[in-house]
């Protein structure tokens, strides 16, 4: 992630996060992603930070404000080291990555 201020940088997710399998029991998901062939276990948290990216690319401000709202607490409720480690994790993994940075790749 950038250090350029939260709302700043704009987030889309990969390829891969369009190719992932979901199963859900209670509040965990099993995800197997076909581009790396590995199975993770996601949180609400993160799950929810994929399916919002799914509408197209978002500010962090947007998707925690969005997530916030899916997990029905209030807005700021949401833990920030929570939501920088799940966002942190996507892009390690694969799934998402900024804007900016896909843009300086291509």
């Amino acid at each position: 992630m950038s250090d350029s201020g939260e709302g700043a940088e704009i987030l889309i997710s990969t390829p891969a996060a369009g190719s992932l399998r979901w199963q859900q029991w209670d509040d965990v998901y099993l995800v197997y992603q076909a581009s790396s062939a590995e199975t993770h276990v996601f949180n609400d948290t993160t799950a929810l930070i994929l399916r919002c990216l799914e509408q197209g690319p978002q500010s962090l401000e947007a998707v925690r404000g969005w997530t916030e709202a899916a997990l029905g607490v209030g807005q700021g409720q949401l833990a920030a080291d929570h939501f920088a480690f799940a966002i942190g994790r996507l892009e390690e993994l694969g799934l998402v990555d900024s804007l900016e940075q896909a843009l300086a790749t291509q």
